[in-house]
């Protein structure tokens, strides 16, 4: 592993190089995983300008979000993060925090581990800097440029006993969300999503806490892996990993999500994510 101090896009980023993989962690603003793939292709959709609501700006690659209990996105979870991150370099983990909020005092962030060649821990976190309990989870949401890729999220578990959930969010951001979607196929193992345009949400109870990405073209897959906690409190009634398309295939977001729980000040909680990327 080699490291870079870079500017990207016009700000302050760390590039992370394996033989295997590149990513580029901006701490300029923040923090965002602008990219991550290899050196000729970059899997995540990134435009630092790509949507607006007030002063949050949405940039694409991944980031650190907040679920609150009984609201699907509610406006503690577009607080601003653009000002610039505190980063440490310790051996091959690296960690960028952001300041707190200057409302609700909570920061948040990301610590990345090099596991091997193309194997990353990506542990989001967010901490309550304040003198006030606070409540919610992290959510991990991961923008991709949907051309080409093709979505997988394994079902059930296996066990003598086994229900597959998915919630669909019907309504939301001003359009509907179609039940009967072309872009998704069900097989006894697996929900497929190919995206074709259409916006739509699917959240799901998966217990292998899976969620992978295929891009034919370029011959790789992108999987993240985020540990399920049995009878864990997660959010849209217990679904721990979540996709969403983009109306006219503007950006596909692959997304897992931490148990919701109180969060005392001085604590900080987690969602720990297992990031891989392979040659198929």
């Amino acid at each position: 592993m080699k490291t870079n101090k870079v500017i990207f896009d016009g700000f302050d980023a760390l590039e992370i190089i394996t033989p295997l993989a590149k990513m580029v962690l901006v701490y300029g603003c923040g923090p965002r995983i602008a990219y991550f793939g290899t050196e000729e292709a970059n899997f995540f959709y990134w435009d630092k300008d790509a949507v607006k609501n007030k002063d949050w700006r949405l940039r694409g690659g991944h980031r650190v979000w907040l679920t609150r209990p009984m609201a699907d996105e509610s406006v503690d979870a577009y607080m601003a993060d653009n000002g610039s991150c505190d980063l440490k370099i310790e051996g091959n983990i690296i960690t960028a925090t952001s300041p707190p909020n200057d409302i609700f005092s909570i920061s948040r962030g990301m610590r990345i581990e090099v596991l091997s060649d193309n194997v990353f821990k990506v542990v989001n976190f967010v901490k309550n800097e304040g003198t006030l309990i606070y409540s919610g989870g992290v959510w991990s949401p991961t923008c991709l440029d949907p051309k080409g890729k093709k979505v997988i999220i394994p079902l059930g578990e296996d066990t003598t006993w086994d229900i597959v959930k998915i919630v669909i969010p019907r309504k939301f951001s001003g359009g509907t969300v179609l039940l009967n979607d072309p872009q998704i196929t069900m097989s006894e193992e697996a929900m497929t999503i190919i995206p074709k345009g259409i916006m739509s949400k699917r959240c799901v109870k998966a217990p292998q806490g899976k969620i992978s990405a295929i891009w034919e073209e370029k011959s790789l897959s992108f999987t993240k892996y985020s540990a399920y906690i049995p009878n864990g409190n997660y959010p849209l009634d217990g679904c721990n990993v979540a996709v969403f398309v983009g109306l006219d295939n503007w950006m596909l977001e692959l997304e897992t999500f931490g148990i919701e729980q109180p969060i005392i000040p001085g604590q900080t909680v987690f969602n720990e994510e297992k990031w891989e990327l392979t040659k198929i």
